[in-house]
């Protein structure tokens, strides 16, 4: 897809981040109280799970603008348990899939935004991606009553690093759609309604583009006063 990206297409890619928010309150709802699931270990798997579908949803979201290879990906997740298989067949499609985490400078007097540079916070990376999504798979499988126990305790006191990085990575990020110019950029909690927003920016490669532009813009407010 070459051209401008439908409304829907945006309001696809909102949707898997409000997706992501509600599993990551599930998660944090059994981390901090008062949930639940009774037994500490199905507790641990609970938040496996979760996180797992967390991973999934920032994998596919970034093919937003490409229903097809959308449905194609999803059906790769349902088949194969190897994640680096997964992420390096979605970098092949698009080698801007995965999230850039950034931050915004705000002037405190005006509320505006000043700058938006590189994150400084831990995040999860693309290799932490493929790590994560290993371990939440391996603990959702039942254990062989011969082999080795599992490590619950590492995996337990792992879940709360996971979910912050993950936190990190998309709170203020943008991502390149599949076969497309544009970009989208996102705010997982707006200060006006605490949803998420999404901005659709268009990669500008004639550097004089956007003073014709703004040409353009000028002379048809002109006309437009004139008329």
């Amino acid at each position: 897809m070459n051209g401008i990206p439908a409304d829907k297409d945006q309001m696809v890619y909102a949707n898997c981040m409000e997706a992501i928010k509600r599993r990551m309150d599930a998660v944090y709802a059994i981390l901090r109280g008062p949930c639940t699931t009774l037994y500490p270990i199905t507790n641990i798997e609970f938040a496996c799970l979760q996180i797992r579908k967390i991973l999934e949803l920032i994998a596919l979201a970034s093919l937003a603008s490409h229903e097809e290879e959308f449905a194609r990906q999803h059906q790769k997740f349902a088949e194969m348990w190897r994640a680096k298989k997964i992420v390096d067949d979605l970098e092949k499609l698009n080698p801007g899939f995965y999230p850039v985490p950034t931050e915004q400078v705000v002037d405190d007097k005006t509320g505006k935004v000043l700058e938006v540079r590189a994150i400084s916070k831990p995040y999860l990376t693309k290799a932490d991606f493929a790590d994560v999504y290993q371990e939440c798979s391996a603990i959702l499988h039942a254990e062989n009553p011969y082999g080795p126990p599992k490590q619950l305790s590492q995996i337990e006191a792992a879940i709360p690093v996971w979910t912050e990085k993950i936190k990190n990575l998309l709170n203020h990020h943008h991502v390149q759609l599949y076969s497309s110019k544009h970009q989208l950029w996102v705010v997982m909690k707006a200060k006006t309604d605490g949803r998420v927003h999404v901005h659709l920016f268009e990669q500008i490669d004639d550097p004089n583009r956007i003073a014709k532009l703004e040409d353009e813009r000028q002379q048809a407010k002109r006309e437009a006063q004139a008329g």
